[in-house]
């Protein structure tokens, strides 16, 4: 059982956490309320204030129906319809769009909201039930959306005027529809591509966020556990010498040791202080990976060490390598050759390799779901990464011993939106994103190999960057 100075020292670490939470959330763009069984805020976020104009010090125990009055169709909604009221009656969650008006400024709000049951033992009859409220300002996006259709309805009013007009036309005309056409499917592909680049834009920003927040206090525990090792084999040393020049204690003494068990103490204290800084030295590695992972430069030219951006992508993987209920464990084989620093835009290239080894698991996984060998044979999932500096070029091949891929499947499968993967699990921009990246944005070349056992994807791009 851990004793009380233990326990304190755990507390007070969690109440730095949950302060350190706080603080996070009060920093999003989001406003964030928390609402008792009764409908009185209990705690809202430093966006939350903005958007009502008012400090916390006036909002906490307020009627969130008073305080968040929304309308709908232009008319105000009533009690029962609003979110906190629909959260409190169904008990489910949901997201909706709704109109608040402050004085002259009216805005369209996303609002999700979520229904939480507490514990009744150690919380106040009001607070036994909860309602979250997340707010986001999309006046903007829906703005934008409704000028995009509007602008879709009108090109394709056009395009069928146009294929009516091509229709009594000649060859010339008809050549014509075939451009506009092409033109719209790739206004479609640049939007899909636009759309998917902005969340992983937003992602990086999440996890530097993360990794940032994180970083500050392991760094304090690492840096503190070399002087914990020292004290505690000072301390260890200084037994050690009384037990030497005085062999025969008090009985107190005696007694005392005994009941703290001093000889399992001196054996277990040096390999705890161990433990711990391997533990840390993890946590550090792992935010390390992060930072590099997620780039906040990524669009930005300039040298960098591709090995460094695969082991990092192969630690924010390593949940999918581990072994799981009906796989073993993924092997990564790493063939690392000696690589100069690459100019290039290393946020870019790391979304690379995640897509790449992503699929490779994907096919492995995939192969082991349809095998028919039995349980004492099983399929040993591998993926091999080989590095090589070939006169000028970096190459990069990710090997899997996956499903494989046919003919007909090699030649579509960097075109927008082709998948084989079903319906809700791919949007088939993955690898035409990846394409984009290697060949238009880095004058490289990507290419896919169909293998007797799986498949390769070999990545070259030139050490110096080159205009596309």
């Amino acid at each position: 059982m851990l004793d009380r100075q233990s326990q304190t020292s755990q507390i007070g670490r969690l109440r730095a956490t949950l302060s350190k939470m706080e603080i996070a959330l009060s920093t999003i763009e989001e406003c964030i309320v928390w609402t008792n069984a009764v409908g009185k805020i209990k705690w809202c976020n430093a966006s939350f204030e903005q958007l009502l104009g008012r400090p916390r010090l006036f909002l906490l125990e307020q009627s969130a129906l008073a305080c968040l009055p929304l309308w709908a169709g232009g008319q105000p909604i009533a009690e029962d319809a609003h979110p906190v009221t629909i959260a409190q009656t169904t008990g489910a969650h949901d997201k909706r769009d709704f109109e608040f008006r402050n004085g002259d400024r009216a805005i369209v709000l996303e609002i999700a909201w979520s229904f939480v049951e507490i514990d009744t033992s150690s919380s106040p009859q009001d607070d036994t039930s909860s309602v979250v409220l997340v707010l986001r300002d999309v006046t903007q996006q829906r703005q934008a959306l409704q000028r995009q259709k509007q602008i879709e309805a009108f090109l394709e009013e056009q395009v069928a005027c146009r294929t009516r007009e091509l229709q009594e036309a000649n060859e010339k005309l008809h050549r014509e529809t075939i451009q506009l056409r092409e033109l719209l499917a790739e206004l479609k592909r640049t939007q899909s591509q636009l759309f998917q680049a902005e969340k992983m834009s937003s992602l990086g920003q999440l996890v530097a966020g993360i990794a940032h927040e994180i970083n500050n206090p392991v760094s304090f525990i690492y840096g503190n556990l070399d002087y914990m090792q020292s004290h505690a084999n000072d301390l260890l040393d200084f037994v050690d010498l009384h037990e030497t020049h005085y062999p025969e204690p008090p009985l107190a003494i005696v007694e005392k040791a005994t009941e703290i068990d001093l000889d399992f103490l001196r054996a277990d204290l040096p390999k705890l202080v161990a433990s711990m800084k391997v533990g840390a030295d993890r946590i550090r590695h792992i935010v390390l990976s992060l930072r590099t992972f997620s780039r906040m430069d990524e669009a930005v030219s300039k040298e960098a060490d591709l090995h460094a951006g695969l082991d990092s992508t192969l630690l924010i993987l390593q949940h999918r390598l581990k072994a799981i209920p009906g796989r073993g464990e993924i092997e990564v084989r790493r063939d690392f050759g000696e690589l100069p620093l690459v100019e290039c835009c290393p946020g870019e290239l790391n979304q690379v390799f995640m897509n790449v080894l992503s699929n490779a698991i994907d096919a492995i996984e995939d192969r082991i779901e349809h095998s028919f060998l039995t349980e004492s044979e099983p399929h040993r999932g591998c993926i091999t990464i080989q590095t090589a500096n070939e006169a000028g070029w970096i190459a990069v091949r990710i090997a899997d011993n996956g499903s494989g891929v046919s003919d007909r499947v090699r030649d579509k499968i960097f075109n927008p939106f082709f998948t084989t993967k079903p319906a809700g699990k791919g949007t088939g921009l993955g690898m035409s994103i990846c394409h984009q990246i290697v060949v238009e944005k880095h004058a490289g070349r990507l290419e896919c190999r169909s293998q007797p056992d799986g498949t390769e994807f070999a990545i070259h791009i030139p050490i110096e960057r080159q205009e596309s």
